[in-house]
């Protein structure tokens, strides 16, 4: 089965996981040791469910530390082990392809984006805001939501209205789809910095 798995993350673009994030950032390796005061089981049980069943979107908000990218990676690795399609994109590193697209197309890597079954965008906030990377992360975030595809996104912001900084014609757009209770599970991860 690791023979198969690896088969198909050399034949897949995954985005920016790899094999070393899936042998480190699993739900098996995902410890909770402060357990009354952190809602890191109540985080951990809502993020393998999804990875299973995937219904709307998931929205991780929290401090640097406490273990959303862990979360997030741990879903595209439950996934990948079930030969489910998964896109891991780290928003910077995202945004750097899509500026990189020289081939005449650079729609075509946006619209697998937009169209893709299951997206996970890592660091939501962690961009450099430029009017182009502002639009691309409107484009992306509002086409995925009117569609309703699984989308898990992570942010350091733990008040997404307050604290993630857009223009503001499109922060409205974007925090409007990210605070949408019906179709978005946010959970605001409350745990220490487990690197220090």
């Amino acid at each position: 089965n690791k023979d198969k798995v690896e088969r198909f993350i050399s034949h897949k673009d995954l985005g920016d996981i790899t094999l070393q994030m899936l042998k480190k950032m699993n739900f098996k390796k995902f410890e909770i040791t402060e357990k009354s005061t952190t809602n890191l089981a109540d985080a951990k049980s809502e993020s393998l469910n999804f990875s299973k069943n995937p219904d709307g979107w998931l929205l991780l908000t929290g401090n640097t530390g406490v273990g959303k990218t862990h979360l997030a990676a741990a879903i595209a690795s439950e996934r990948i082990s079930s030969f489910k399609p998964v896109y891991f994109g780290f928003l910077p590193s995202v945004l750097e392809r899509l500026r990189n697209f020289n081939d005449g197309e650079p729609n075509n890597f946006f619209n697998f984006l937009i169209q893709h079954p299951f997206l996970i965008i890592d660091d939501l906030g962690s961009q450099t805001n430029t009017i182009w990377a502002e639009e691309k992360i409107y484009q992306l975030i509002v086409s995925r939501h009117n569609n309703l595809l699984p989308t898990v996104i992570t942010t350091r912001a733990s008040n997404v209205k307050e604290d993630l900084a857009f223009s503001p014609q499109i922060n409205e757009a974007i925090t409007s789809r990210l605070t949408d209770i019906k179709n978005v599970n946010e959970i605001n991860i409350k745990s220490k910095d487990f690197r220090s």
